[in-house]
């Protein structure tokens, strides 16, 4: 987490200090790109590294699904409700929501998709999720039981937050929060483009 702040935080500097030309930007345009297909291809890796969990759920059957779709449709109920107070539209509530935890895509995505200062708010809104998770998990976990811990995390339940769920879970929850993980990743570029551009 630290990292990300102070990379953040050194990104502002160095815009602002105009120690780079303004054609540095196209560059860094084309390196977000590359970057983006990178982080997708590696979810779809760690899919594959992770397929003998998709083995250890098999009997949960359909129901393992409820929990993703339960977690995603409770996000943007929480998105919906926030639209009603905030002076943001309903749109880009749900557009913001819609990165399930995801920042380095989600905040991407919106501002490639025109509106910069939104993809910032998504960013920031996306790493306060993640950073929320690993100081919560366990006692969501302890009150609250396991589908909720994992359903917590969104997208982040397959990685920066696995670790934290597997020691409070002694690792029952590992293949669950890989599944979850899964899906809320895969859901995150629909939902993003398709609330900021059809809502």
């Amino acid at each position: 987490m630290i990292g990300i702040v102070l990379s953040l935080g050194a990104g502002i500097l160095f815009g602002f200090s105009g120690l780079f030309p303004s054609a540095f930007g196209g560059f860094l345009e084309r390196w977000i790109d590359v970057s983006l297909y990178v982080l997708v291809f590696g979810v779809g890796m760690e899919l594959a590294w992770e397929s003998k969990a998709f083995e250890e759920i098999r009997s949960l059957g359909f129901r393992v699904f409820f929990l993703p779709l339960a977690a995603m449709a409770g996000s943007l109920l929480g998105a919906a409700f926030v639209a009603l107070c905030s002076p943001m539209t309903l749109r880009e509530c749900l557009a913001v929501a819609s990165g399930f935890g995801w920042y380095s895509l989600s905040g991407v995505l919106l501002a490639r998709l025109g509106n910069p200062s939104l993809g910032l708010f998504a960013f920031a809104t996306n790493v306060f999720r993640e950073i929320l998770t690993l100081v919560n998990l366990e006692w969501v976990y302890r009150v609250f039981g396991g589908w909720a811990a994992v359903a917590l995390g969104g997208a982040t339940s397959m990685d920066t937050t696995l670790g934290v769920l597997s020691r409070v879970s002694g690792g029952k929850l590992v293949p669950l929060g890989v599944v979850s993980g899964v899906l809320h990743s895969l859901c995150v570029p629909f939902w993003v483009t398709l609330f900021f551009r059809f809502l």
